[in-house]
């Protein structure tokens, strides 16, 4: 298994431990933002599609980098500039009803941390747009520089498996989009919880840690059930 650099998660969770804090982290890409149909809006106006509509290019290719005529030296610099760009996530859209739900849940189990796959050089632009639509003040964990962008979305999520295996038990859970995460927390037999957002796939229902979130509200109500509220 990779070891990553797991050092701000080890000097967060000795700070929870003197602290005796405990509570939950969220995702922020696809979880709180609607990060992907900005990354395509983005990408379209730097260096547009022939033939097909933003919304064809989301269903066909899912993610920017998968575009066979965006994986060219020119646009692939523009997305790494991209992905470092404090001003891109400042303005991105958030997902309806994140906000104010997150504030519901924050009563109930506190946000301690944001735990993303964004490089440490948007921390300021990442807390600004937090800020800005009222999220509860937390810690914003990025992923080390090790987890290199063409390994994106299997080592995103190994990373992401590993440091919530080490905050536990002081980070009880996330909130977070991705099934890959659900499958690499299961290999290392996660004991918290995964709230998998945006989600109605039948694999992990009734699953040991892994409650499916169709939406913001079902986030809330299977908080309120798993945690006894």
């Amino acid at each position: 298994m990779i070891e990553y650099d797991l050092k701000q998660v080890h000097a967060f969770k000795q700070d929870l431990q003197k602290k005796n804090l405990k509570g939950l982290a969220l995702d922020i890409d696809e979880t709180l933002s609607s990060t992907n149909n900005h990354w395509f809006e983005h990408m379209f106006k730097f260096h547009k599609l022939e033939g097909i509509t933003i919304e064809e290019a989301i269903k066909r290719y899912k993610y920017v980098e998968e575009v066979p005529e965006w994986r060219v030296p020119e646009t692939l610099e523009h997305m790494q500039q991209t992905v470092h760009s404090n001003e891109f996530n400042e303005n991105l859209p958030i997902i309806e009803g994140a906000d104010k739900t997150v504030r519901e849940i924050d009563k109930l189990v506190p946000i301690i941390a944001y735990i993303t796959a964004r490089p440490v050089t948007v921390v300021d632009g990442t807390r600004k747009w937090l800020d800005n639509h009222k999220f509860p003040k937390a810690e914003i964990i990025t992923r080390p520089e090790i987890v290199e962008y063409d390994d994106f979305n299997l080592h995103k999520n190994r990373w992401k498996a590993q440091a919530l295996t080490i905050l536990y038990p002081e980070v009880l859970g996330i909130v977070d989009d991705n099934v890959v995460l659900a499958h690499e927390l299961e290999r290392l037999d996660y004991k918290g919880r995964l709230f998998l957002y945006g989600s109605e796939s039948e694999e992990f229902k009734n699953h040991k840690f892994v409650s499916v979130c169709s939406n913001w509200q079902s986030v809330l109500e299977n908080i309120k059930k798993d945690f006894n509220f």
